[in-house]
């Protein structure tokens, strides 16, 4: 086949599902549309699945497999998947699933006329027992939300789902133009679990024209030991934290403000914290292996700690909250405890939060918790903001106080208890 002909290329990464494998292929191949590439990453299964794969590429040159020499996970599979891919549109299946014989003529149809950046779907399940039905079939319905039959941008979508509570990354639900994708340089995480929650969310927030289709063509297959029927683990806290990192990091950069944007970061951190309260005195650092999430995991969990086993007071006056209303932003100097927690509460008391101020740049994420963080040496503070100096040391706090002055900059500060 030309590959200028190709009008799909379905990715799917494959790993320990012999089993599934043959019926999830066989529901592509025998797709309405047959202009299709199919991309099977082998993540180095310990099964046959590496043989089944070469099985169909000997009977059906549409089947493209690539067999990695160790185990890379989902997201690594799925991008080295996304280079090779040569269709005009991209959707990702995993190797257990199906979808219907129509799903890929219909999803190209719809996205060809109205121009689009990607189409929203819905899933449906299939369950191997009764106990997995019972458990998990609320999830599986058509939407019940009202949505515009309308092109939309991206980010109205986004925000639409979270109001209703019905929002999902799942990359089956999910039909993309490949260019799209391309141009804005779209990757999932690598290394981590849920490595589709990042994905799903920058190429939502970018796209200008999608549509959101009522239909379920894909069918997810509930069972147990998959990564949404396994028990939570350590690793899976690392993936939301690093999901709550990068999506951090892309707001900051691409400056969405919308009720969506910002509610889909706080419910990562809200996963990483449930895990966290859940499992108890486990050791959360082991998936943390890289130099970014070593550096991610010592500073998120100083504000973890605090935040659950810290029983200190941040106390700030009347006449402090009163001062610091008066001026139109403020921003708080300092990003370890118990900053964070200081600006939490004057954002409850309505004080709009300009971002954090360090004097160690180097150290520090770009963004923490929506706000952006910089250098108080390069950091350009307008007139008619102040900023929170909130320290718990004596001389560090006088410290802080006396650069700021030095600067010219309005300062208070905060006791902290």
């Amino acid at each position: 086949m030309n590959s200028s002909a190709i009008k799909v290329s379905v990715i799917i990464p494959v790993y320990n599902t012999e089993k599934y494998l043959p019926e999830c292929l066989e529901s592509v191949l025998n797709q309405t549309l047959k202009d299709i590439e199919i991309i099977c990453v082998d993540d180095c299964s310990p099964d046959r699945c590496g043989e089944i794969l070469d099985e169909y590429a000997a009977r059906d040159n549409r089947v493209k497999p690539i067999h990695l020499p160790e185990n890379r996970r989902q997201g690594y599979a799925r991008n080295r998947a996304m280079e090779r891919a040569t269709g005009e549109f991209l959707y990702f299946l995993d190797s257990d699933d199906l979808i219907d014989p129509e799903t890929l003529e219909e999803l190209t149809q719809l996205a060809e006329r109205d121009n689009l950046d990607a189409v929203f779907f819905d899933k449906k399940g299939l369950h191997e027992s009764e106990e997995m039905k019972k458990i998990y079939a609320p999830l599986f319905s058509l939407r019940s939300g009202k949505y515009p039959d309308a092109v939309i941008t991206g980010e109205e979508l986004l925000d639409a789902f979270i109001r209703q509570r019905e929002w999902t990354s799942y990359p089956q639900q999910i039909f993309w133009r490949r260019d799209f994708i391309r141009k804005n340089e779209i990757q999932y995480l690598e290394g981590s679990e849920h490595e589709d929650e990042f994905f799903a969310y920058a190429g939502v927030l970018l796209s200008k024209r999608v549509r959101y289709i009522r239909k379920q063509y894909f069918t997810l297959r509930i069972r147990p030991n998959s990564v949404m029927t396994s028990p939570k683990e350590p690793k899976n806290f690392h993936g939301y934290l690093m999901n709550f990192y990068h999506m951090n990091e892309f707001l900051a950069k691409h400056h969405f403000s919308s009720y969506g944007a910002e509610f889909n970061i706080t419910s990562m951190f809200d996963c990483a914290m449930q895990i966290y309260k859940t499992l108890g005195d486990v050791d959360f650092s082991a998936p943390f292996v890289r130099e970014l999430d070593k550096k991610i995991y010592r500073y998120f969990m100083t504000f973890i700690r605090l935040e659950y086993s810290e029983t200190g007071c941040y106390w700030i006056n009347p006449e402090g909250l009163k001062e610091i209303q008066k001026y139109r932003i403020a921003y708080i100097y300092g990003i370890a405890p118990p900053a964070p927690r200081v600006s939490k509460k004057l954002a409850r008391h309505g004080v709009l939060i300009g971002g954090f101020l360090t004097d160690k740049p180097e150290e520090a994420p770009k963004a923490f918790l929506g706000w952006s963080v910089q250098g108080i040496d390069e950091a350009n503070i307008p007139d008619d903001a102040i900023v929170v100096v909130a320290d718990s040391d004596d001389e560090s706090w006088q410290k802080s106080c006396d650069m700021l002055m030095k600067r010219n900059i309005n300062c208070l500060l905060v006791r902290c208890l």
